[in-house]
């Protein structure tokens, strides 16, 4: 399953109607290509609101999401963690079994293991 919503620019106004929900996300370049695939789990303060502001914002760490993000979309989803897999795993087999740059680039947190795949 992919997120089918359209890709929308990060400016306040925008980023402020983002619900505090559980979900999923992607975040793209400029071009609208994939580079992370992120979930906000309960955890998360102000759930997908907060987690995709931190994104464009000077909290983050990614050299490659802080450099190139341009545009994210969003979907709630209860069941987050499996989303995101699920979401991983077709972008894996897509592209030649790799994840996106950012998720590469990231903390252990944004490679999780993919089964089959056997990435970790």
């Amino acid at each position: 399953m992919t997120i089918t919503k359209a890709w929308l620019a990060p400016d306040p106004p925008a980023l402020q109607q983002i619900p505090a929900v559980l979900g999923v996300y992607e975040l793209a370049d400029t071009a609208g290509v994939v580079i992370y695939i992120g979930m906000a789990g309960g955890r998360e303060p102000f759930g997908l609101r907060g987690r995709i502001e931190a994104h464009f914002s000077d909290q983050e760490l990614n050299p490659v999401l802080r450099e190139r993000a341009a545009l994210y979309r969003w979907e709630s989803n209860q069941q987050y963690t499996t989303q995101r897999t699920e979401m991983l795993m077709r972008y894996a087999q897509e592209h030649a079994d790799a994840l996106p740059e950012g998720n590469q680039a990231g903390t252990w947190e944004d490679r999780p293991t993919l089964g089959r795949l056997g990435r970790s």
